[in-house]
């Protein structure tokens, strides 16, 4: 998966119980550290690692299907 086109980062928060979405298009990620940047990232806006799923996607869409 190519990480310069991911901008969004979903992620499920089983702590409350809600779906977050975070815009991260333009932060400048580190490509050979991308994914501890997302991680450091979610730690920032507060969430447990320990208690989230979270993914990167380049599309915005939620489908509710």
């Amino acid at each position: 998966m190519d990480n310069n086109n991911m901008k969004y980062i979903t992620v499920l928060d089983f702590e409350d119980g809600k779906v977050y979405q975070y815009d991260i298009d333009g932060l400048g990620f580190n490509p050979d550290t991308f994914h501890e940047s997302c991680e450091e990232y979610l730690i920032g806006k507060g969430h447990n690692l320990g208690n989230i799923e979270w993914m990167t996607s380049n599309s915005n869409e939620i489908i509710k299907d």
